[in-house]
């Protein structure tokens, strides 16, 4: 009877299972050190020096009429510059992303204002004769819409093209992906959402083709 009674115990107690933590303990070190590592690239790849350098040097200039000089000071920082192109101010450039002197191209006789930021995490080309007003953004970098708990998806990257001639006025938006058509006019505060057909006047939120626009040379 005792022993029968120490089996029937031993088959009710619930034995406490034995835990082996050293495979999660060294994938939870994996993923720590993996993000530790992708902070740290962020982080090499937000620091412009040679931009920073520029962008001190043109804050001792006096606004407006140091364009010319601006615009040497960014060819000399590695971006490629048209010859004439006129920056009124020094420009917000954002990317952590690779390749942020490869991304910007400004082209010939293009005059830029104060206050423009430009997202670099893909290329942004501003053809020839291009006028950009003040306050202007153009960005490059978004994601991709994910599922409900996190709709913040995956990172991604599209090129953005002011084409030659076109005119973006103050403080107007132009999203990922976008080409704004030669000879176009981008109202300001306008929100540009798809492409700019060229020689076409654009306004609202998001813009959309009021006029066209006849096209010429002088």
């Amino acid at each position: 009877m005792t022993v029968l009674r120490e089996l029937r115990i031993a088959d009710v107690r619930s034995p406490t299972p034995h835990v082996d933590t050293s495979a999660s303990s060294t994938s939870w070190r994996g993923a720590r050190i993996a993000r530790l590592g992708h902070y740290a690239e962020l982080l090499r790849n937000s620091l412009h020096v040679k931009f920073s350098i520029a962008n001190a040097i043109s804050r001792l200039l006096p606004d407006f009429a140091s364009g010319m000089i601006r615009g040497r000071l960014y060819r000399w920082a590695g971006f490629e510059i048209g010859d004439g192109a006129f920056l009124m101010g020094n420009l917000r450039l954002k990317s952590a992303s690779p390749g942020f002197y490869d991304k910007l191209s400004i082209g010939e006789q293009a005059t830029l204002a104060d206050g423009i930021t430009i997202n670099l995490d893909a290329m942004v080309t501003i053809e020839r004769n291009v006028a950009i007003a003040p306050e202007v953004l153009i960005y490059t970098g978004s994601h991709q819409i994910g599922p409900g708990s996190m709709r913040l998806g995956k990172f991604t990257a599209l090129p953005v093209t002011i084409e030659e001639g076109a005119w973006v006025r103050l403080g107007a938006i132009i999203v990922p992906g976008v080409t704004v058509g030669r000879g176009s006019v981008v109202a300001a505060g306008a929100v540009v959402l798809k492409d700019v057909p060229p020689n076409t006047y654009v306004e609202g939120n998001p813009a959309s083709v009021v006029r066209n626009l006849p096209w010429g040379y002088r």
